[in-house]
């Protein structure tokens, strides 16, 4: 029959837990992160945090741990100080106890600290919403009302306030007037019994008020005696005035005690009736605590959070061991399950093969218990079934194991227990024996492991397990790399080759004799010495070939940062012959209108006098004048805006949709058009650019970016307030002189302008043509596509100037020119 587990069981079966987190040193992980938690609720989490083989909810965890890192990293700490362990009391009050004033206040100060915690909520932190943090906070239950009648009613733990009840009011009113009372009565006392006190003080004895009198007189006091001093020579009498007064008081203070009780009573069973929300706000605020301690301990140790794998891929990317220091400790790059199953790693003691392991292991653990882990981003880390590891010397006297027989019972341990998908970490693999029986032994738990589908990381000296390692499929060399010159390992871990263990070297540096070197040299056997030789000569080759690749790599980087500059500069060069164009079109055309406006005034003022036909034919002179500077301001702005277009287009991007009426830029035409239709099915669109049409797929167009757009707007905001203005002063008409017949040709040549620039020079050679008295024109255009002869036949059209115009017969351009008569 299947067993049936609840969901809680099936999660604690998921747990890694055993030895491999104390040799994996995790404890200590559990140490530094129970520091980073604030609550006592979040410590115990924090205390009982253990790696889980549940991917989903190793998952679920990382996400909640990174959603609390993003939010401390914007906008600080949560609010998290100020919540007592409330268990206790609300134990107590659920078996009938009425609780005190210190747990009272403390439960006040529990709701305050969630008032307090909820207010993270509102808009400040908005982009949080829909988290699992924020889920947790807003799930929070404010009881408000309770807190602040706590508050009012409670001073201190020991003093309870007068207004907590009318009753508890009245009471201290009426003692405060009877002690005051007795005070009156004793002071009077005092004074005619001077002689015979041996203090002129009242005192308060079994809290009844006395005076203390000289015991040898004490029969002159009448009245009751409470104590005597510890001599024997003073006795503290109530006299019999105030015996009725203190009684009265008695009962004042018991009716107080008990009024107090009662509102402590009161008070415990609004605790209680609210004890539910409590309860639920104790358990959101542990996973509150838990999920910001370990924000907090991924910032003290610019932790990442992994990406996460299910098929057992490690890719560690400048990975540090947490629990050494950030300033000693030496990243190093560790990546397994993709390509091979198994690295067998080798180099020189002290170079950094047994911290390596112990960081692969550890961060495992700790990505595997939702916390980040110190790495560069991009690192990799899976979920395991298991993970088992034997490092580090565990020979025990009492016991009676050597190193070999500690180490072959964590390995008999290990092969035990691999469930799934399994990392085996093992540090000097068949140590501590025979070296050829050690190294067997090694090769074929390596061949076991891999049979299994483990994952696994070993350390050995063995040239055995090196030739395993190339031998095998799925099976990769690698090795710590040791600087010869400096006689320093280097602490970077290279795949795909084997290490030399550098024992002589290493044996030299401490201090051996050259002779007994020399000597254990001579006693390899001459393969074992090549070997170690070429290992020795492929490291300092590797290290060349690195040197290179960083000079290249510093070059590329210099090469870049130069290109970018000269394009930077190139840009700004461009720019500024933009701006000077801009400006000198700018200055032309303000001298065009002031000359178009001192023409205007002119013709203004000979419409007035005109009084003859001379004058119609003079001002008929200076409409064609006035309409060719007009021209020619029309022609600057046009230019101007080309030039903009042209710039800022071909930088520009593909419109996204075409709207009817919108202008684009057509750079393969250098020209701006309007769309006067919606693409077609080949995506086709229709453009018009003065009485041009042309037809242009889409991907041929451009508009600008919406930062183009901006620096466009600014650009002409600027140019308005820049644009020089030129004093504007009369001027005569003889000043205008065109000697258009002697300039101007009787024939006009467009072929090769845009559609734009053949307009505006046709306009200008009309007007020319007119004021020079030429009749007979000869346009030539081409014949190409057509787009010019219509440019100039629909102007043609247009213009009253123009008595007729037909296209060129044989022997004068045919179709490619046109004829036209003037008026």
């Amino acid at each position: 029959m299947y067993k049936r587990t609840t969901f809680e069981e099936e999660s604690a079966r998921k747990r890694i837990k055993g030895r491999v987190l104390v040799t994996l040193e995790f404890d200590k992980i559990s140490q530094r992160l129970e520091e980073c938690s604030r609550t006592v609720y979040g410590r115990e989490l924090c205390v009982e945090i253990t790696p889980t083989s549940d991917y989903d909810e190793v998952n679920e965890e990382l996400t909640e741990t990174n959603e609390t890192f993003t939010y401390i990293s914007k906008y600080g700490f949560l609010p998290l100080g100020g919540f007592p362990d409330l268990r206790p009391a609300l134990k107590y009050a659920h078996a009938g106890g009425t609780l005190s004033m210190r747990q009272l206040l403390d439960t006040a100060s529990f709701l305050r600290s969630v008032e307090r915690l909820k207010a993270v909520m509102p808009d400040a932190a908005s982009d949080m919403d829909g988290t699992v943090l924020f889920e947790r906070i807003g799930g929070l239950v404010e009881v408000s009302s309770l807190e602040k009648d706590i508050s009012a009613s409670i001073n201190s733990e020991d003093e309870m306030n007068d207004r907590a009840s009318k009753t508890l009011y009245d009471i201290r009113r009426n003692k405060r007037e009877l002690s005051g009372s007795v005070r009156s009565i004793l002071d009077r006392v005092i004074k005619t019994n001077e002689d015979i006190l041996q203090e002129k003080v009242i005192t308060i004895r079994n809290d009844r008020y006395c005076i203390p009198v000289i015991a040898d007189f004490k029969g002159r006091i009448n009245g009751i005696v409470h104590d005597t001093s510890s001599t024997g020579q003073t006795v503290f009498i109530e006299p019999m005035a105030v015996v009725e007064i203190n009684n009265k008081l008695r009962e004042l203070q018991s009716a107080e005690e008990a009024e107090i009780v009662r509102i402590l009573g009161e008070l415990t069973e609004r605790v209680l009736g609210s004890s539910g929300s409590i309860e639920s706000d104790m358990s959101l605020i542990a996973q509150i605590d838990f999920c910001s301690a370990k924000a907090i301990l991924a910032q003290e140790m610019d932790a990442v959070m992994p990406v996460l794998s299910k098929d057992g891929v490690i890719d560690l990317r400048k990975a540090r061991h947490p629990l050494i220091s950030k300033d000693t400790v030496v990243p190093v790059d560790i990546k397994i399950g993709d390509k091979y199953k198994t690295l067998v790693i080798t180099g020189p003691n002290t170079g950094g093969k047994t911290v390596s392991l112990k960081t692969c292991g550890l961060l495992t653990l700790m990505a595997m218990s939702g916390l980040m882990i110190p790495a560069a981003v991009g690192s990799t880390a899976s979920v395991f079934d298991r993970v088992l590891a034997d490092i580090g010397d565990e020979q025990s006297i009492e016991q009676s194991l050597s190193t070999f027989s500690a180490h072959m019972s964590n390995i008999v341990f290990i092969l035990k227990n691999i469930r799934g998908k399994s990392l085996v970490i093992l540090d000097e693999l068949g140590s501590g024996t025979d070296p050829d029986e050690g190294a067997a032994l090694a090769v074929a738990i390596l061949e076991n492991l891999r049979s299994k589908g483990c994952i696994t990381l070993a350390t050995t000296h063995y040239k055995e397990l090196k030739a395993y390692a190339v031998s095998t499929d799925e099976v990769v060399n690698g090795a710590f790399e040791f600087d010869n010159e400096t006689l320093m390992p280097t602490y970077r871990l290279i795949i795909g080759r084997p290490g030399s263990s550098n024992a002589f070297i290493i044996s030299k540096k401490l201090g051996l004799p050259e002779n007994v070197i020399n000597d254990a040299k001579s006693r390899l056997d001459s393969d074992e010495y090549k070997l170690g030789r070429l290992i020795e000569q492929s490291e300092r080759d590797a290290r060349k070939a690195q040197s290179l690749m960083d000079s290249n790599d510093a070059l590329r980087k210099r090469l870049e940062d130069q290109v970018r500059a000269l394009e930077e500069e190139k840009a700004a060069l461009k720019a500024s012959k933009t701006r000077i164009l801009n400006e000198t079109r700018a200055e032309q055309k303000a001298l065009l209108e002031e000359k178009e406006e001192e023409l205007i005034s002119l013709m203004k003022e000979m419409r007035k006098q005109k009084n003859n036909s001379s004058a119609d034919e003079a001002l008929a002179e200076m409409e064609k004048v006035r309409r060719r500077l007009r021209a020619g301001m029309e022609d600057l702005t046009d230019d101007s805006r080309d030039d903009e277009l042209k710039d800022k287009g071909l930088a520009g991007e593909v419109p996204s949709e075409i709207k009817i009426g919108q202008e684009y830029y057509v750079p393969s035409l250098q020209m701006t058009a309007v769309a006067t239709s919606l693409p077609s099915r080949s995506k086709v669109v229709q453009l018009k650019a003065g009485p041009m049409k042309v037809s242009v797929k889409i991907d041929q167009l451009r508009v600008m970016t919406k930062e183009q757009q901006d620096s466009s707007n600014k650009a002409s905001e600027k140019k308005k307030k820049q644009t020089p203005k030129v004093d504007k002063t009369a001027s005569k008409i003889r000043e205008l002189r065109f000697d258009s017949a002697a300039r101007t040709s009787s024939e006009l040549m467009l072929i090769g302008m845009r559609g734009d620039e053949a307009l505006s020079k046709l306009e200008r050679y009309i007007d020319d043509c007119s004021l020079g008295g030429i009749k007979s024109v000869r346009i030539v255009h081409g014949k190409g596509t057509g787009i010019l002869r219509s440019i100039v036949t629909d102007f043609l059209a247009r213009d009253p100037r123009v008595e007729s115009y037909r296209p060129g017969t044989q022997g004068e351009g045919d179709d490619g020119v046109t004829i036209a008569r003037l008026i």
